[in-house]
Parts: C-alpha cells; sequence; structure tokens
C-alpha cells in the first residue's frame, strides 16, 4: 500500500511539473515575460560553452598553427633555392659580361693591329717553375704555324712551337727556356728578355752599366730575330741590380700580358 502510495505522489508531482511547464511555455509564446530569464541564463551559461568547446577549438588552432608554419618553411626552402639559382645565373652573368668586355677589347686590338690575326681561346695550361705552355684551340686548319707570336689585349704572351689541325701548343715568354728581343721605348736600348719560370717577371742580362735604363721603362718587341713582329709591348721594368765588379746590370720587369689569366688570345700572321 505504502509503494503505491509513493507511485501516486510521483504521478501527482510530475503531473504538476508537466502542468506548470505547458503553463510556463503559453504565458512565454504570448507574453514573452521569460525572454530576460533565458537571455540572462544564457548569459550566464556562455563561459560554460567556451570551456566545453576549448578541446576542439584549441585542436583546430594548433592543427591551423602547424600548416601555417609547415608552408612557410617550405615556402622559405623554396624561396632560398630559387635565390641560390638566381644568385648563380646571376654570376654566370657577370662571368659573360667580363667575357664580352674582353673580347671587345681583344677585338679593338685586332683593328689597331697592321698584321692579321687568328682569335683563339685557351684550351689547358701547363704552368710551372720549368715549363711555362699553354694549348689554344686554333691550329693548321685555322691558319696558325709554328713561330706565329701570341699576344692578348695588354701584349706578348709567346710564340707557337707545335701545331696540330685544330689545336696549336704556345710557350710563354715566362717559360725558363725561352728568350725574346726587346728594346726600351724610352732610350732605344736593345736587349734579350728571358723566362724565369714566373708569369710575373722577366730577366735581362748583362747590361752594360752605362746603359740609361729606368724603373718603369716600357719594353717593346725590336723585331730583330723574326721570331716576333717590332713595337709590340712586352714588359714594364720593375726593379735594376747592379754587378759593380763585372760592371753589368741585369734588369728585372714584369710582363704586359696577363699570362696566367687571359682567356682569349691572338696569334698574329705576318703579312
Amino acid at each position: 500500500m505504502k509503494t503505491l502510495l509513493q507511485a501516486r505522489g510521483a504521478s501527482l508531482q510530475a503531473l504538476f511539473f508537466v502542468v506548470i511547464c505547458i503553463a510556463l511555455m503559453i504565458v512565454d509564446h504570448r507574453f514573452h515575460h521569460l525572454e530576460v530569464v533565458r537571455a540572462n541564463i544564457s548569459l550566464a551559461l556562455t563561459p560554460l560553452r567556451y570551456l566545453v568547446s576549448l578541446p576542439a577549438t584549441g585542436g583546430n588552432w594548433l592543427n591551423d598553427w602547424y600548416t601555417s608554419h609547415t608552408e612557410l618553411l617550405n615556402e622559405n626552402e623554396k624561396l632560398r633555392a630559387e635565390g641560390r639559382i638566381l644568385n648563380a645565373r646571376l654570376q654566370k652573368l657577370e662571368i659573360l659580361s667580363e667575357e664580352n668586355a674582353r673580347l671587345r677589347s681583344l677585338l679593338g686590338s685586332a683593328r689597331k693591329l697592321s698584321d692579321d690575326v687568328i682569335v683563339a681561346e685557351l684550351m689547358s695550361v701547363d704552368q710551372n717553375p720549368y715549363r711555362q705552355l699553354i694549348e689554344i684551340n686554333r691550329g693548321s686548319s685555322d691558319g696558325v704555324e709554328i713561330g706565329h707570336a701570341v699576344i692578348d689585349d695588354f701584349g706578348i704572351m709567346g710564340q707557337v712551337i707545335h701545331v696540330n689541325a685544330q689545336s696549336a701548343t704556345t710557350i710563354l715568354i715566362s717559360d725558363p727556356e725561352h728568350a725574346i728581343p726587346v728594346q726600351f721605348v724610352r732610350s732605344g736600348t736593345r736587349s734579350v728578355a728571358f723566362g724565369r719560370g714566373s708569369t710575373s717577371q722577366l730577366e735581362l742580362r748583362y747590361l752594360p752599366a752605362t746603359a740609361d735604363i729606368k724603373i718603369d721603362d716600357e719594353l717593346v718587341t725590336s723585331g730583330l730575330g723574326g721570331r716576333f713582329p717590332a713595337d709590340y709591348p712586352v714588359a714594364r721594368v720593375t726593379a735594376i741590380k747592379e754587378d759593380l765588379v763585372r760592371g753589368f746590370v741585369t734588369v728585372f720587369a714584369q710582363p704586359k700580358a696577363r699570362l696566367d689569366s687571359s682567356r682569349e688570345v691572338l696569334v698574329i700572321k705576318p703579312r
């Protein structure tokens, strides 16, 4: 009996709450009296809603941050790679620009010459204290012959000693076994310049102590011997050493030609 009474009491309570809910719904629908209450409750529950959605929001934020960070890293790496490529291309353009300038200078020198010339490029270099040789990409098929002088746009470099169909070997004036007849421009004194195995120095031996020689005197080819045409720049005097016992003077001179750096040369074909 007690259980039945408890069940009836619970049913009556439920019915009571249902009636109240229905009444509140009717009142709210017709008169909107609960709108303020609903707004206040929603405002009070706002922090709770943010707290409940925080894990999902934080996960999305972390995902967006990681994606953006990865994209930025990839983009930076791509930009760095493109920068390296552009820098390499720029260096190549600078090299080509310098090469064009050298060719223009070389061709300008060729136009000033009275002799016929052949434009050539270096293929290989063999430079040591005992041998100073270069290989050029012009040979007998281009008209190159043994004995032809080779110059760059600054002065005499050497002469051809071996010729093939498509290439030729040139001995530089700095080779220890090479000698070139020269003349001092200022005084007219004639001598012979010997190679010393260094591209930066030639040696003129056994000049008279009374010879009129000064530092910075210019040396040109004298034309004697028939190998080198006359009046081509050879070297500039850098040092004078006197031998008071024997009464001689030794002169050291720096070649005008860029023996260790020129890439384009002219082979002179005397008329």
